[in-house]
């Protein structure tokens, strides 16, 4: 028996609980079942598919098929052959070898179209990523959304979308790989969205299915064009498969009518939608509003699945990208959004938003090892960056919850750090798992992500100073400063969250802007605005509150607010949010200290259900970059996936511990004890107040996009509006002239035409009668008419 031979039930498990949580409606009302189940078959899964992965690094994944191949042939001479050649054909392929298995899915004309899935080194490293991740994630759900109404549908909405990132990953061939990365899609707008009847939240969906949906496009504009060129999209080496050596020799010497390498018009489509799913520059906007979703799906987004296919998607196709000279774009992209999303993310003051534009900057680390080559580095850091921004998303939805104990489900307060501190006294299981996952983010000596960052940075300083390429000494010496930054920002962050004094209790911050209220959904199915009374726990309302648009249902740890941004000084903008009672009565209201009798006043620790995840994670986040740690003479990663990584440098090692050090050096110089109030300013804002305010307003990009796409946009509208509208009026214009010519028609054949011909019937009629009486047959008669002729 071989893990190998049972890894499609792999995808098949939660896509099974999928259906049985969404199909039998019941469910929706037995909380413990349908978070069960989902959990159950995560868990099944990530049995499965740690035996793939052991079994692939002990017997490798040719051998695995070659023993198959043989069991296979065995069983024909025993008189079963037919039977097994029916149900998949088997073929070497990827990286080193792979076990492949697939079916007969469609035929048309004299093409026949395979289905299947296919097992190499990368495939196996995702699985057994992918799945862990998704299985904590899945736990700590199970307390989070515990007050939740609608509990057993968003268990069904993450067992589908962790199916779709399993199914894409162990995909055969692209068309697969295309479904499954749509079903994503669609899962991120359902989950993204999954409070629909919050303004802030479904404007977040549609704004990221948009979004995405132009890098989809270009992405499938380029599986045409490989599939023109290949005529299959399966991933193999043989002939007739998108990785063979004559294939690829011959789309890289070929250039098309724009005068480009085929590969690289092909590689540059491909890349696309990484750049729209894994959020790069300039298609990045809609990962930080992906906040909007349940805390435990932007874990599920930013770590396991939908920003990691995109950057899975240049490993999986690498060979096509190796074949054309589309490399330095995708380094180019993946540098800036590094650079770019950890300036942004130094001035932000919301705790989700600050690691949402972390993640962003580590997919820009990725995408440019990738970009220079480093494709181990690259699959390294997408591995070790799952596990500890799981780590972070998890830790922040547990600080949001206990903050919510004390300040109420206002996320203005709940969810701004500025109202936190000192949270290591009040939640210690919490404070010590983030800040594992705080110092493997900044790349602390010995934790995941000093092992798989500074591997990045070998790469770089490889090719750029070892081979002379002037694109990687500017990769490198904008990653070492993005490096320094994320070390800078999360230690801002942990200072101002964990240490100095409790700031929850402090008075509401007034500067805020106002925004339109928005009514939303009730319980009873009447609409609310925010600001109306109405819910049962007695809070007050405070008349210059932060701007609202309606809240999610919930009880007490319904921390699921929407984010914020902030912009300008210390100005919070864009604001809708997210309270409620127990019951899902979805009427708008914030709680304000000494008016709420159930709030505890006092941060407290998340129950088992939430830290239990978090510890596991963590030790991923500790110890999962040993697993190539090159100056300890490990390099197991490296001959699993079979490829060569970078030696360690010790130079590069040295120069990004002495990057890591400062940035938190500097960072804890400037933030430890820098909020003693909620309303103090912040220290970088008081030392540079206009790059402050640029950062703290990313950019200025989503209002560009606003002034420009946005503005755009409604001008086509208008003008398609216009143009339908004057559409119509020819339309309705010409069927006016049609009915008065109808009716003008209609009076000419009634009375012209019609009458005229019964008149002429009549008269002919009248005279036939006329003559009829001078033929009476009686010759007195002709007698009498000839006497009168001749009178006359």
């Amino acid at each position: 028996m071989s893990f190998f031979d049972y890894a499609w039930l792999i995808p098949l498990l939660p896509l099974a609980a999928f259906a049985f949580i969404t199909f039998f409606s019941p469910l929706y009302r037995s909380k413990n079942v349908s978070s069960g189940v989902a959990i159950a078959a995560m868990l099944l899964a990530t049995l499965l598919a740690w035996g793939v992965a052991f079994e692939g690094a002990t017997a490798g994944f040719g051998a695995a098929e070659a023993e198959a191949a043989h069991t296979e042939t065995a069983a024909g001479e025993a008189g079963e052959g037919e039977e097994h050649a029916a149900e998949g054909e088997h073929h070497f392929a990827g990286f080193g070898g792979a076990f492949a298995r697939s079916f007969d899915w469609a035929a048309t004309g004299d093409r026949n179209f395979r289905m299947g899935y296919q097992i190499d080194a990368p495939v196996a490293a995702m699985l057994a990523m992918v799945t862990l991740a998704s299985l904590c994630i899945h736990i700590f759900s199970a307390g989070y959304m515990a007050e939740d109404r609608r509990y057993g549908r968003f268990f069904s909405y993450i067992s589908l979308f962790t199916a779709s990132m399993l199914g894409m990953v162990l995909a055969d061939n692209l068309l697969l790989f295309f479904i499954c990365w749509e079903l994503m899609g669609l899962c991120s707008y359902l989950l993204i969205g999954f409070w629909y009847f919050r303004a802030s939240a479904y404007r977040a969906a549609r704004k990221a299915f948009i979004t995405t949906r132009i890098g989809d496009v270009l992405m499938m504009l380029g599986l045409f064009y490989l599939y023109r060129e290949a005529g299959s999209l399966t991933f193999g080496t043989a002939e007739g498969q998108i990785f063979n050596a004559a294939f690829l020799e011959r789309i890289g010497s070929t250039t098309n009518a724009a005068g480009m390498l085929v590969a690289t018009s092909i590689a540059l489509l491909l890349f696309m939608g990484t750049v729209g799913k894994s959020a790069q520059f300039p298609l990045h906007v809609w990962l930080p509003d992906a906040m909007e979703g349940p805390t435990p799906v932007s874990a599920l987004i930013h770590a396991a699945t939908m920003v990691a296919a995109g950057v899975f998607l240049v490993a999986r196709t690498y060979p096509i990208f190796l074949a054309g000279n589309a490399l330095p774009v995708v380094a180019v992209v993946g540098t800036f959004t590094a650079v770019f999303a950890a300036l942004i993310a130094v001035a932000q003051f919301d705790i989700k938003r600050i690691l949402a534009y972390s993640t962003l900057s580590q997919l820009g680390f990725m995408v440019a090892a990738l970009g220079i080559g480093g494709w181990v580095a690259g699959l390294f850091h997408l591995l070790t960056h799952a596990f500890f921004k799981a780590l972070l998303f998890l830790g922040s939805g547990s600080v949001i919850h206990g903050m919510e104990a004390a300040v109420g489900h206002d996320p203005a307060k709940a969810q701004d750090i500025r109202n936190m501190g000192d949270l290591k006294r009040y939640m210690p299981t919490t404070w010590i798992t983030y800040m594992i996952g705080y110092l493997a983010l900044a790349g602390f000596p010995l934790f995941a992500g000093f092992w798989s960052k500074d591997e990045i940075l070998a790469d770089a300083f490889n090719v750029g100073f070892n081979d002379g390429s002037v694109l990687g000494m500017v990769v490198y010496v904008a990653l070492s400063f993005a490096a320094f930054l994320t070390a800078f920002y999360m230690t801002r962050q942990v200072a101002v969250v964990f240490w100095g004094p409790f700031r929850g209790m402090d008075p509401r911050r007034t500067d805020v802007e106002h925004s339109e209220k928005v009514p939303v959904e009730t319980g009873d199915g009447t609409s609310a605005y925010p600001g109306d009374t109405g819910d049962h726990r007695g809070g007050t309302i405070v008349p210059d509150a932060t701007p609202q648009s309606g809240y999610s249902a919930g009880g007490h740890d319904e921390h699921r607010a929407a984010i914020y941004e902030t912009g300008g000084h210390d100005e919070h903008r864009a604001s809708v949010y997210d309270v409620g009672g127990h019951d899902e009565h979805r009427a708008a209201i914030y709680d304000t200290p000494g008016h709420d009798e159930h709030h505890a006043h006092e941060p407290h620790e998340s129950p088992w259900t939430m830290t239990l995840p978090l510890a596991i994670l963590a030790i991923f986040a500790l110890a999962g970059g040993f697993v190539n740690a090159g100056p300890l003479g490990i390099h197991w990663l490296s001959h699993f996936l079979g490829q060569e990584a970078a030696e360690f440098n010790y130079l590069t090692a040295g120069i990004a511990i002495a990057l890591a050090f400062a940035g938190i050096g500097l960072g804890w110089v400037m933030y430890n004890g820098a909020f003693q109030r909620s309303t103090d300013v912040d220290p970088l804002e008081r030392m540079a107040p206009g790059l402050f305010r640029v950062l703290n307003n990313k950019f200025g990009v989503d209002e560009f996009y606003g002034a420009t796409v946005g503005r755009l946009t409604d001008v086509a509208a208008l003008a398609l509006s216009v143009f339908d509208r004057a559409v119509d009026a020819v339309v309705n214009g010409v069927g006016k002239v049609s009915l008065f010519v109808s009716k003008v028609n209609f009076i000419f054949d009634d009375f012209f035409l019609n009458q005229g011909a019964d008149t002429l019937a009549e008269v002919t009629t009248y005279t036939g009668d006329g003559m009829r009486q001078t033929t009476t047959g009686k010759i007195q008669d002709y007698g009498a008419l000839i006497f009168l002729g001749a009178l006359i």
